[in-house]
Parts: structure tokens; sequence; C-alpha cells
């Protein structure tokens, strides 16, 4: 692929992008079932080995100058996907890369998490069951590489060889990180972020219900939506078009 990183034009970007998490509902102490109510206690221990928690100390202590403890750079979703390794990779990177992809649309969003939950359902043979997940959203805003250009289809091996001077190139350019798009919805715009700076705050949203029948996620739910089953029911099916099937 001829010179495609330098290629790529540097875009400002100034816009709120989504993604979801799993979500419990009402929420559920973390170490429930091995607390028998010593919750807080137990917590305090697990935080002496917490490596998020270590780096945002080392970079409080390493600063040299005042920074803020509530600034949106340590709200932990912003914080952890810097910390934490993501054994999968992301669309560009392994995963000695710590980045956060996020789409710019909630049904890009959407058809994104559903893939992904299907391939670690499949693999782990999980019998039926219903997953509650959580959009995310926050302002991304900052100069990112564009490679929207790039085919969805491009295979993961040649997609990572590209990646390595995407990162080349973003470290020297003293860019955020990447826009690109992917197989799940190629309609869609997706923003891998190298740069934790560049995020606002998190803001919880929507809540939905995937319905996962043993070979994939047959049904969304969308809980936030006035009225009955039959009008919050999403064909997951239908995410990955162009059309936008979501309600405004």
């Amino acid at each position: 692929m001829h010179n495609v990183a330098g290629d790529c034009n540097v875009k400002d970007v100034g816009d709120i992008f989504f993604v979801l998490i799993p979500s419990r509902f009402p929420p559920v102490p973390l170490y429930r079932r091995i607390a028998d109510g010593y919750d807080d206690d137990i917590a305090a221990v697990a935080e002496l080995h917490n490596p998020r928690l270590r780096e945002k100390q080392r970079v409080l202590g390493n600063a040299g100058i005042a920074v803020d403890e509530t600034s949106p750079r340590f709200q932990n979703w912003n914080h952890a996907p810097f910390t934490y390794s993501n054994p999968e990779g992301s669309w560009f990177f392994d995963r000695f890369v710590r980045c956060l992809e996020m789409s710019q649309d909630k049904q890009t969003a959407l058809a994104v998490s559903v893939a992904k939950r299907e391939r670690f359902l499949k693999r782990t043979k999980e019998a039926p069951i219903g997953l509650d997940m959580r959009m995310l959203s926050r302002k991304v805003s900052g100069a990112f590489l564009d490679a929207q250009s790039v085919p969805a289809e491009l295979p993961q091996e040649e997609r990572r060889k590209l990646g390595t001077e995407l990162l080349a190139r973003a470290k020297r350019d003293a860019l955020a990180g990447v826009l690109f798009r992917s197989i799940e919805r190629p309609s869609g715009t997706r923003v891998c972020v190298l740069d934790g700076d560049v995020l606002d705050r998190a803001i919880q949203g929507e809540h939905f219900r995937y319905v996962w029948d043993g070979d994939r996620v047959s049904t969304l739910y969308a809980f936030d939506n006035s009225g009955g089953d039959e009008d919050n029911q999403i064909d997951p099916r239908d995410l990955g078009g162009h059309t936008d099937i979501l309600a405004a």
C-alpha cells in the first residue's frame, strides 16, 4: 500500500462520539459474591493493586505542576482504556497500543458493539441470555489523521501494518488519533483516540438489552424509549446498513 499514512489529511474534530459498555441495573457491588458484607474493606485492598489507580498516582506525582484530579482525563471511563491493554487489539493496532475506539453515531456504535459481543459469546459457547448495555457519549476535540478512505474490508494483517505507519505519523505530528471506517458499518465514522487529554467527561445515555439466542444476538430492545416492546425492538441485522434506523 503506497504511503497511505503519509497521504492522510489531518482533520480537526470537535464532535460527540459513542460507545457501549456492559451495564447492571440496579448496580451491583463489584465484590458482592466474595465480600460477605465487607464490600468496602475488600474494595480498599483491591485498590492497592489496581493498575489504573497506580497510573493515576504516577501521573499526579510526576506532573510537576498542579493537576486537577477531577479533570475528564481521570474519569474511570476515560482513564481505563489508556491503562489496561485490550487483548484483542483495536482496528489498526495490536494489544500493546492502548487507545479508545468510539463511533460518531449511535447506530454505528451499536453495530460494532453487537459484533464484538457475538464474537465473545460464540467463543464461550454461552447459553441464551439477555445482556444489558449502556451507551456512553463524550465530546472529542483534537487533530486526527483521516483514514476514512482506507477500505473497511482491508484484512487485519494489512490493517496492522498500516497501523504501524499511522502510529508513527501520529506521534511525529502530535496528533490525537485516527478517524476510520470499519466493516460493522462501513458508512459510519469511527475514531481511535490515542491521547486521553482530548476527551471530555463521559456521559451515561440509553440502556439496551441484547438478546443472545445461543447463536447470535437476535434482538435488541431500547429501554429508554416510550412505547411497548414492539416499538422499542431493533433487528441487529439492520444496524450495519446505510439507512438510519434509530428514532431521533
